[in-house]
């Protein structure tokens, strides 16, 4: 899912594509995106050039959890914790995340309750997204 500011509204790609209207939002200072299309253009130009730029990198490597160890016991984050994390975040952002920090910070009022569940139910359940 990507999401992008569309008349001071955050909104999903594919919601936007639906509306079929022309934007002019910018994402930086030398990108500047009048369609959806340009900016699913610009989404795979990111993802090209992360993929070029790590391709000679080597594998993640990863240890193994002991055979029998569990996480029974944690203290769930609350929309509080996580609005404070993300504001205390460096206003930077990696070539990889489709969401600038910026973005993520103005919208933390909206954003939070729903990352305080996605997080909340990922240690619930021990499942988190896939690589």
């Amino acid at each position: 899912m990507i999401l992008i500011v569309y008349g001071g509204l955050l909104m999903n790609f594919s919601a936007v594509v639906g509306l079929g209207h022309r934007l002019r939002i910018s994402l930086s200072s030398d990108t500047e995106i009048k369609t959806v299309w340009d900016l699913h253009r610009h989404f795979d130009d990111k993802v090209a050039a992360v993929r070029s730029a790590t391709a000679g990198a080597d594998p993640p490597s990863f240890t193994q959890c002991p055979v029998g160890s569990s996480f029974i016991a944690f203290r769930p984050v609350t929309t509080d914790d996580v609005s404070e994390l993300v504001r205390t975040l460096p206003d930077k952002s990696c070539l990889s995340d489709p969401l600038p920090t910026w973005l993520l910070k103005k919208n933390v009022d909206v954003l939070a309750q729903f990352l305080c569940r996605l997080y909340n139910r990922s240690l619930e359940r021990g499942i988190t997204a896939e690589l």
